[in-house]
């Protein structure tokens, strides 16, 4: 599972553009996002690197979270 440290989101929406296109990538992906926390963690079979670039493809900075 990767954790990382969003930033910027602000509101429902941007949990839901962040889940969905992580599962655009990766169908079977799980997905848990603490909105106020600035955390997301994911399992998949995809790479770390793949999954920060969609994410910050969306305009939300990432950093390797704990």
């Amino acid at each position: 599972m990767f954790a990382l440290d969003v930033s910027g989101m602000g509101c429902g929406s941007c949990v839901s553009k962040i889940t969905k296109a992580i599962q655009a990538l990766d169908s079977l992906a799980k997905v848990e996002i603490d909105r106020a926390a600035g955390k997301v963690k994911v399992e998949s079979a995809e790479r770390l690197e793949d999954i920060r670039a969609v994410i910050e493809d969306l305009g939300y900075p990432t950093q390797l979270g704990t």
